[in-house]
Parts: C-alpha cells; structure tokens; sequence
C-alpha cells in the first residue's frame, strides 16, 4: 500500500494546520498577556469580489437575532437567526468596489457566532469565533471582510456572502 495523498488533501491538510497555528497563537496571545490577537483568513475564498473593507471598528457585543420568517420552512425548520458579534465602523482604512453589486461602505457589521440553539456557527471559523468570545464592549479592532458572490458549480446557484478576512485587537 503507498501513500495516498491527492493535491485537495494536501490543501485541506495545511488549512487544518493554519487553523490550529492561528487558534493556539491567538490563544497564547491572551494568556501571555500581549495585547493583541489576531484572526487572518487563511484560503482566499471562492467567488466574484463585489468589495473590500478594511476598517477600524469598535466591538458592540453580541445581539441576539430572532428568524424575520422569510421561508415556508421559518421558524422551526429554518437555519436563520442566532447570535451576531457586532462592530461600529468607526473609520475606513481601504475600500475598493470592484463589481457593480458591492456593499458601500458601511456603519456597521455583524457576523453570525452562534445558531439559534446556541450552538456554534459552523460556517464561521473557530479561530474567529474563540477571538469574538474575548473581545470587551468598546474594544476597538482592525476588521477586514470581502463581499463576495458565491457560485455552487454542483448546481449553478449563486448567493452573496460577506467573510471576515482579517480581525486583531488593538
């Protein structure tokens, strides 16, 4: 029997590892009392950039968001709602629009921690989401996320999505 590694193993496999690196240094970051921390995208992610924000924001907590019913499957069966870290943009440090369909630029940002059930959001990074957990009320960070539209090549369905590129405590 040889080695079995195909190239999307080998990538998975150092995400995995990039994940781990960024989670214990973020980790130790807090314990050593450095008074930084960062989260950094690792992969680029797929899709057509509609636009960049990189800014300085100031965390507002987390708020509780109920399902606003959009669906025939809402509210029991649906997956919507749950738990936002929120930030005020305070200041834009960079903003570029490429696509006609970009975000301008914003007051304000959130990002989903946590379903409904409080269980973690699986789509959101856990390196992410353990810095979020630290974060005080009124802490000022350096945020950066892209606007993205997302085609599914299974089936040819296309969404936008917003993804935290970059977050570090100041």
């Amino acid at each position: 029997m040889g080695l079995y590694c195909t190239r999307s193993k080998r990538m998975w496999y150092n995400a995995s590892i990039m994940r781990r690196f960024a989670i214990l240094t973020a980790l130790l970051a807090l314990v050593s009392g450095c008074s930084t921390a960062t989260y950094r995208q690792c992969v680029e992610p797929a899709g057509e950039v509609l636009s960049v924000h990189e800014t300085v924001a100031r965390f507002e907590g987390f708020e509780e968001v109920p399902c606003r019913h959009l669906t025939t499957a809402c509210p029991t069966q649906c997956s919507h709602g749950g738990r936002y870290a929120r930030f005020e943009i305070e200041r834009y440090e960079r903003y570029e629009k490429p696509g006609k369909y970009g975000d301008e630029q914003q007051a304000s940002f959130a990002f989903r921690v946590a379903l409904r059930d409080g269980s973690p959001d699986a789509q959101t990074p856990v390196a992410l989401r353990q810095l979020v957990e630290v974060l005080k009320p009124g802490q000022k960070v350096s945020l950066t996320w892209k606007h993205l539209y997302v085609t599914d090549p299974a089936t040819g369905s296309k969404w936008p999505e917003r993804v935290v590129m970059f977050l570090q405590t100041e």
